[in-house]
């Protein structure tokens, strides 16, 4: 379906078919990789680790990605019958180990309110930025461990007494960590995700003989537009491009019971269009090489 547009501009599509989504974000990397020297995506790989009890049954995990030479951690869970006995430390340290190993200088983890942002200054990250943006008083945490401590050098070797992790996992296996983890949201904010679920979202703009020239993704949840990626053609800048299909995100955010947009822009990239926008800086972090930085935006509805 198109939006209404002036006569003389091209309109959005706000059902694109996967291969125009992935047409948009492919230009939106190309642009990301030249700006770094190719370096954008590195390291690239995922790692995933999991936590076996004494009988081999998996009892916690971790999936991490990377970044630009940084590590982020996606998933972390350990069995609610295991916690504080120091398993939770045991997947993030050997995590980092292997991210340094890698050539990563930095991880970083979001985490909501609820989920114990504590822990994870327990074990040496720093809390970098807070985001204000969710219904029911939630707040997310953004921290960040630099590298420069970790003794890559120094193999996992856990006492024989204590439950092992290995990165001999099958998909099954990562299931269980998955769902681990689901439960914990399912405990703290079953009425809240009802309400306002997790909804993917993705609109673009093409021009009248088919040609993908802006985009813009992400998904909604907890009353908060995320914005993944947004993306115009250099051809095409300038023009209001970028503006219509943000003011169009919003707007189905509004709809869906958002009150607040977050986002993320690296320092080559346009840090002023989005301010122009009413997107402000709740604070950044500098853990990439070449004085890059990372600013975490948000704009109140």
């Amino acid at each position: 379906m198109k939006t209404q547009s002036d006569s003389n501009r091209f309109a959005i599509v706000t059902d694109p078919s996967d291969e125009e989504v992935s047409e948009f974000q492919a230009g939106l990397e190309a642009y990301n990789m030249a700006q770094t020297d190719n370096e954008f995506n590195s390291p690239q790989p995922w790692r995933n680790l999991v936590l076996r009890d004494h009988e081999g049954t998996v009892v916690g995990g971790i999936t991490t990605s990377t970044l630009y030479w940084t590590q982020y951690l996606e998933v972390l869970w350990v069995d609610d019958k295991y916690r504080r006995l120091g398993y939770g430390r045991d997947l993030v340290l050997e995590a980092h180990r292997l991210a340094k190993e890698d050539g990563c200088t930095s991880s970083h983890v979001y985490t909501f309110s609820w989920q114990g942002p504590e822990f994870y200054q327990a074990v040496g990250y720093e809390l970098i930025a807070t985001y204000v943006g969710y219904h029911g008083g939630i707040t997310e945490h953004i921290l960040r461990k630099r590298f420069d401590s970790v003794n890559d050098s120094v193999k996992y070797n856990p006492d024989p007494t204590r439950f092992i992790v290995t990165e001999e996992a099958s998909e099954e296996d990562l299931n269980i960590v998955r769902r681990g983890l689901g439960r914990n949201f399912n405990e703290n904010i079953t009425r809240l995700m009802e309400e306002y679920p997790h909804r993917n979202y993705a609109l673009i703009t093409k021009t009248d003989d088919g040609k993908v020239i802006g985009g813009i993704n992400g998904y909604t949840t907890f009353g908060t537009l995320f914005i993944e990626s947004i993306w115009v053609d250099e051809s095409y800048r300038g023009q209001g491009y970028g503006k219509e299909l943000l003011r169009e995100a919003e707007s189905l955010a509004r709809e869906r019971g958002c009150i607040a947009g977050q986002s993320t822009c690296f320092t080559f990239q346009n840090l002023k269009f989005m301010k122009r926008q009413g997107y402000e800086p709740y604070g950044f972090t500098d853990a990439y090489p070449n004085d890059v930085k990372e600013y975490f935006l948000i704009k109140k509805f």
